[in-house]
């Protein structure tokens, strides 16, 4: 069993927790659908506002192609957290100090606590910081090098690359 937590005005609107039988993120928003009539078009009024969501799977972030990636049964939560879309780092550190100043002044925004808003927005302003300091390389980035070793295909495992991992049978 999972339990999914809605944050911010889901919670409002709907439920702050429900607890469900579901192997991946993709089947705990159609449980969500399931129960709650109105749960896709809450989503899609808030997307047309620039508020998205943030999809945790314990504390790990899941993005749209790990929906359907089965859950580790060591998991038992599932968070769905709004935020504010932004321009990338730019728009982090912005919402962030917008958050942040929100949140000082004592000032509740979607639901959220001052408290509970000042921290979002401090996260926000540091994630975006940290990101203009700590570009990675792309993992497909096309490198091209000649080995004089061997005569076949080029490898294609690097460093920073994805490695496949087969599941014992």
């Amino acid at each position: 069993m999972i339990t999914i937590t809605l944050c911010g005005e889901l919670a409002d609107i709907f439920t702050e927790q429900i607890t469900v039988a579901v192997s991946s993120v993709a089947e705990a928003i159609a449980a969500l659908r399931a129960n709650f009539p109105g749960f896709a078009t809450c989503l899609y009024e808030a997307a047309q506002r620039g508020v998205g969501y943030q999809i945790k799977v314990g504390f790990q972030e899941v993005d749209e192609t790990q929906l359907y990636s089965p859950i580790s049964k060591s998991v038992n939560t599932i968070r769905i957290i709004p935020v504010i879309a932004g321009a990338g780092t730019v728009g982090r550190i912005i919402g962030g100090v917008a958050l942040l100043g929100l949140g000082l002044a004592g000032v509740g925004f979607l639901g959220l606590s001052s408290t509970t808003l000042a921290l979002t927005g401090g996260a926000m302003l540091l994630g975006g910081i940290s990101s203009l300091f700590g570009r990675q390389a792309s993992p497909d980035a096309k490198e091209s090098k000649k080995s004089l070793t061997f005569g076949g295909p080029s490898t294609t495992v690097k460093e920073g690359g994805r490695v496949p991992i087969n599941p014992r049978p």
